[in-house]
């Protein structure tokens, strides 16, 4: 079960009255993925950078995520709390 940590930045858009997922980015350190959501924050509807280790033979989530930045609207999942 080889295990890999993934830095991912996941931006959000609104499409009408909802939000919708955009882009999302993978990086190689937790400090680039957050560079990279402060940048985003003023263009988007919002961005988070989460830390998250998978298996990569089974792609199953081996950890509870870890949010490194949130700036902006977000989905409830990603509220603070």
């Amino acid at each position: 079960m080889p295990a890999k940590t993934l830095f991912i930045v996941q931006q959000f858009e609104t499409m009408g009255k909802r939000l919708v997922a955009g882009r999302q980015m993978d990086f190689k350190t937790a400090e680039e993925a957050v560079g990279r959501a402060e940048r985003d924050a003023t263009r988007v509807t919002g961005v988070v950078a989460v830390q998250q280790v998978v298996d990569t033979d089974t792609g199953e989530v081996l950890e509870e995520p870890i949010i490194l930045a949130r700036h902006g609207q977000l989905p409830a999942e990603f509220s603070e709390g």
